[in-house]
């Protein structure tokens, strides 16, 4: 009988270290999480900054090259609906 107790109780002590160890790698894994969300943000935003300055310049070409041209049509957030 106190052989059985024994082993209850170590098993009950080897569970609450594995419940720690899960708790400790649930919290890391969360943190990892949300580091990517915040990169993937920041990656987001710098390739719409990107965009935005390559269409600028490639606006900036057309110009000289077609100063007769009214750009007031062109813009990086128009969509050509139907030609």
């Amino acid at each position: 009988m106190a052989s059985l107790e024994e082993r209850g109780t170590q098993h009950e002590i080897l569970l609450g270290r594995v419940e720690g160890e899960l708790a400790e790698k649930t919290e890391s894994l969360a943190g990892a999480i949300e580091s990517l969300r915040r990169k993937e943000e920041e990656l987001t935003n710098d390739t719409a900054v990107a965009y935005d300055e390559g269409f600028q310049d490639a606006i900036a070409q057309f110009a000289c090259a077609h100063p007769e041209v009214d750009l007031t049509l062109f813009d990086e957030s128009k969509c050509v609906v139907d030609g």
